[in-house]
């Protein structure tokens, strides 16, 4: 996949029957792959290229900085996800004030339009555009009508009732539910980041301590989880949280690997969250905390061994 930093650069390379969907696609989930698997089928058809458009940084962080979401996927997991599923290429547009402000009309025929020269657009159901989103699909086909290409709409998915949603992904994740947003993602919901040295408390259970690099953090709790370290993937256990039983005054998220003796600090390390065990707790000593551990890594290793 090649990787244009905007549309201009879509412009000087004159590509082959495009067929473009346009979006955000944070978390890359369920609902992003079947439009983003659309494009990918009909670019073939037409012996063209599929193309992804998406902006950079999130537009609600230029319009509306109060009300920006937390990201489910970095802009380098998102790139990585979109590149595994087959885009030919992936335009991303610097979104500036300026850049909000267009017209829909505009943002079409400007950029869309005159740059890219798309065959075929393909959006999902909810799709609007341009400023203060006030593009409407509707809007979309009648331009396609008089700029030559077609629009197809793909509808909504959903799974066990749940509307497949970046928005639901987020709720589920704080929730700590991160089962079941495996299952709108399509995948283990990630956090990846460097091992940082902890608060060292030598109770018998090694433990990276993980910074990570975005700020959607799972409900606190102990939860079962599988890890891709430098020297391979582990099971274990992680707990995000403050440590109530030792009255820690910030949070964090602390793994503890089966098998594992390797030295990880410095590394970069990817969490991926199986399940959640339990809630957090505070116990009345530290015997009492020891014990609790060594049930949920009895209980993890158990289910993982079946996962």
């Amino acid at each position: 996949m090649q990787i244009l930093k905007g549309s201009r650069e879509a412009k000087s390379l004159g590509l082959k029957n495009p067929v473009v969907t346009i979006g955000n696609f944070d978390g890359v989930h369920l609902g992003h792959q079947k439009i983003l698997k659309k494009a990918i089928q009909r670019a073939r058809a037409l012996d063209g290229v599929a193309v992804v458009f998406t902006f950079h940084p999130h537009p609600l962080k230029v319009v509306r900085p109060e009300a920006e979401p937390q990201s489910i996927s970095t802009c380098e997991e998102k790139v990585r996800l979109i590149e595994c599923l087959g885009i030919d290429f992936l335009v991303c547009e610097n979104f500036t004030r300026q850049f909000a402000e267009q017209p829909p009309e505009e943002f079409i025929k400007n950029i869309i339009v005159d740059r890219i020269h798309p065959r075929e657009i393909i959006i999902g159901h909810d799709y609007a555009f341009g400023k203060n989103r006030k593009g409407s699909i509707e809007l979309l086909q009648k331009m396609g009508a008089i700029f030559h290409f077609k629009v197809q709409v793909i509808d909504n998915i959903t799974i066990k009732n749940i509307p497949v949603r970046s928005t639901t992904v987020r709720r589920l994740i704080t929730m700590g539910k991160v089962s079941l947003a495996d299952k709108l993602l399509g995948r283990p919901y990630s956090l990846s980041g460097k091992v940082v040295h902890g608060r060292l408390r030598r109770i018998g259970f090694p433990t990276a301590n993980l910074s990570p690099g975005k700020s959607l953090i799972p409900k606190n709790g102990v939860y079962a989880i599988r890890t891709q370290t430098p020297y391979g993937v582990f099971d274990g256990i992680v707990n995000v949280g403050y440590n109530p039983t030792f009255d820690n005054d910030r949070l964090t998220i602390e793994a503890h690997l089966f098998d594992f003796s390797r030295d990880l600090y410095g590394r970069d390390i990817t969490i991926q969250f199986i399940k959640r065990i339990r809630g957090e707790k505070k116990f009345s000593d530290v015997y009492a905390l020891v014990k609790q551990i060594e049930r949920d890594i009895a209980f993890t290793k158990r289910f993982l061994d079946k996962y």
